[in-house]
C-alpha cells in the first residue's frame, strides 16, 4: 500500500491537531454515600473537615486540609488501614500554583474487605511545609526524602531529610515540570566538574548519553567483545583483531551511517515463537 503523499509547501501554516482544546476523558467519580466507604467518611468528618469525598477506581478518595494529615492518618490506622503503599506529589504549580499531595493506604482487615483502599489528598503551596508521617509509617522515611529530592517539598519533623537519589550538592529538583528536560549546564557537566574541574570541559568534551550509540573503533569508551584490548590503544595495534576479524555491524551492507545500534546482523536470524 502506497502512503498518500501530502504537499509540504504550507505545512507551517496548518494546525497539526484536529482539536487543539481536546481534553482526555477522566476516570469516573462515584458518590460515596450509600457505599461501604460512607462509614469511613463518618469517622473522619466527625472531627475533621472533608472538602471532597468520592470513589474513584474502587478507592475511597478524601480531600483534607494539610494540617489534619497526621491526626487523620492516625484515625485511619486505628480503623485497620495499616499499610502506606504509596505517597508522593504532583506538580500543579503552573496551573494552580500548588502541589497536590497524595497518600495511598491499604487495609488487610476482614471487616474492611469491601473498602480496602483509601487515598488522602491535600494541596500544598510552593513555600509551605507539611508534617512528616514517618513516625506512623516507616516506609515514609524514604518516600518523603524522594519527594524532597524530586520536588523540593519540606517535611517537618523528618529525622533525616536529605536527598536520596541525586547528589547532595545537586542544583534543582528533577521532577518539577519547570526543570529542563536535558538538565541545565550544571547537570550536564556535573561529573566532569566534580572529578576533574571545569578547566577539563574542553579536553574531555560533553558526555554521550545515548545508549544506542557505539563505535567499535573507540577503545577508550567501548570494550570489543572477543578481543582483549588495552583501553585507549588503537585497534590497529591488536594483531588478534587484524588476523581473525569477527562479523560486526560494520560488515552489514548498511555500514555508511551514524554510529548507532539500529540494525541487527542479517545472517542467521532467529525468531522466538513466544514473541510472535
Amino acid at each position: 500500500m502506497v502512503r498518500q503523499q501530502k504537499t509540504s509547501l504550507d505545512i507551517q501554516k496548518k494546525v497539526y491537531h484536529t482539536d487543539k482544546f481536546y481534553q482526555p476523558a477522566q476516570t469516573k467519580k462515584l458518590a460515596i454515600f450509600g457505599t461501604a466507604y460512607e462509614v469511613i467518611y463518618n469517622h473522619l468528618s466527625y472531627e475533621h473537615k472533608i472538602s471532597q469525598a468520592y470513589i474513584e477506581l474502587a478507592t475511597g478518595v478524601f480531600w483534607i486540609d494539610k494540617s489534619d494529615l497526621v491526626p487523620i492518618i492516625k484515625k485511619l490506622k486505628s480503623l485497620g488501614y495499616e499499610t502506606l503503599s504509596e505517597m508522593s506529589a504532583i506538580d500543579m504549580l503552573a496551573i494552580h500554583n500548588r502541589f497536590e499531595m497524595f497518600y495511598q493506604l491499604h487495609s488487610h482487615w476482614e471487616n474492611n474487605a469491601d473498602k480496602r483502599r483509601i487515598r488522602l489528598k491535600c494541596f500544598l503551596s510552593p513555600n509551605e511545609t507539611i508534617d512528616s508521617v514517618s513516625e506512623l509509617f516507616r516506609c515514609a522515611l524514604w518516600s518523603e526524602r524522594e519527594a524532597y529530592d524530586m520536588f523540593g517539598i519540606i517535611f517537618e519533623n523528618h529525622p533525616h531529610l536529605n536527598r536520596i537519589l541525586m547528589p547532595q550538592d545537586w542544583v534543582g529538583h528533577p521532577l518539577l515540570k519547570s526543570y529542563p528536560l536535558k538538565g541545565d549546564e550544571s547537570a550536564s557537566w556535573y561529573e566532569v566538574d566534580k572529578i576533574f574541574g571545569k578547566e577539563y570541559r574542553n579536553i574531555i568534551g560533553p558526555e554521550q548519553r545515548d545508549s544506542a550509540r557505539i563505535d567499535e573503533k573507540d577503545t577508550f569508551n567501548f570494550a570489543r567483545i572477543g578481543y582483549e584490548q588495552e583501553k585507549g590503544t588503537p585497534i590497529s595495534a591488536n594483531s588478534n583483531y587484524l588476523e581473525n576479524p569477527q562479523p560486526s555491524q560494520s560488515d552489514s551492507p548498511k555500514s555508511d551511517k551514524a554510529l548507532f545500534v539500529k540494525n541487527l546482523h542479517p545472517k542467521n536470524p532467529k525468531l522466538l515463537k513466544e514473541r510472535r
